[in-house]
C-alpha cells in the first residue's frame, strides 16, 4: 500500500504513455470519438502526475491556501485521501466512458469537469494564493480544453447529442464532483492522519521545519 500511495501519480504518467503508444500505433483503426475519450482518460492522468508530482505542490496548495490548515502537511488532505480520490476519479469517471462511448452523457460529464478545472485552478486557486499558476492548471490548458473541445466538435457536427445526453451528463458531472471531491476529502480527513505531505508537495506553502513527518508501511 505504501508503495502506491507514493507513486501512484507515476504509475498514472506510465499508463498515460503506453495509452499515447497504442493511439499511434492502432488509432487510424478506432473510431474519432473512442481516441478522443482514451486523450481524456490521458488528460487526467497528466493532470494529477502535476498536482501531485512535478511540480507537485497541490496538496500544500489545497490545505495551507484554500484550507488554511493549522496542519497543512495532513489535512485535510493527506497522501491516503489524494491517492483514492484521485484513482477513483481517474480509473472510474474518465475511464469508464472510453468503454461505452455510445453513451455520450457518460463522455460529457469528464469533459464538463475538465472545463471546471479551469474555474478552479486558472481562477479560484490563482486569486486565493495571489499567483498566476498553480499545479493542475497546464493540464487544463494544454489538454483538457483542447480535448474537451474536441470531443463536444464532434458529437456536435455528428448529431450524436440528444437534448438529455447533454442534461445528464451534467447531472452526472455534478454528482460526481460532488462525491468524488467534496465528499471524498471530507469522509477521508484525518487530523491527526499519519500520510503526511513531504516538504516538496508543499512547496511553497510547507509548514515549520519542527514538523515530524511520518507515513507508516502498511
Amino acid at each position: 500500500m505504501k508503495f502506491l500511495r507514493d507513486y501512484w501519480q507515476d504509475l498514472g504518467i506510465v499508463v498515460a504513455f503506453f495509452v499515447c503508444i497504442g493511439l499511434l500505433v492502432n488509432g487510424s483503426l478506432m473510431p474519432e470519438i473512442e481516441i478522443i475519450l482514451w486523450l481524456s482518460f490521458v488528460a487526467i492522468l497528466v493532470h494529477q502526475f502535476e498536482e501531485y508530482r512535478w511540480p507537485g505542490y497541490f496538496g500544500g496548495l489545497f490545505n495551507g491556501v484554500i484550507f488554511r490548515s493549522e496542519h497543512p502537511e495532513r489535512y485535510p488532505l493527506n497522501t491516503q485521501s489524494a491517492m483514492i480520490i484521485n484513482l477513483g476519479i481517474a480509473y472510474m469517471f474518465y475511464l469508464l466512458p472510453v468503454f461505452v462511448p455510445h453513451l455520450i452523457w457518460l463522455g460529457l460529464a469528464p469533459v464538463f469537469m475538465g472545463f471546471f478545472q479551469f474555474i478552479w485552478h486558472g481562477i479560484f486557486a490563482n486569486i486565493k494564493a495571489k499567483t498566476i499558476y498553480n499545479p493542475g492548471l497546464g493540464a487544463v490548458l494544454l489538454f483538457h480544453f483542447p480535448i474537451g473541445g474536441w470531443y463536444i466538435y464532434h458529437i456536435v457536427s455528428y448529431n450524436l447529442a440528444s437534448a438529455w445526453d447533454w442534461i445528464l451528463g451534467s447531472v452526472y458531472f455534478v454528482i460526481a464532483a460532488y462525491i468524488f471531491i467534496i465528499k471524498g476529502n471530507m469522509w477521508l480527513k484525518d487530523e491527526h492522519s499519519p500520510y503526511s505531505f513531504s516538504p516538496k508537495q508543499l512547496g511553497p506553502y510547507n509548514v515549520s521545519p519542527n514538523t515530524v513527518w511520518v507515513d507508516d508501511e502498511i
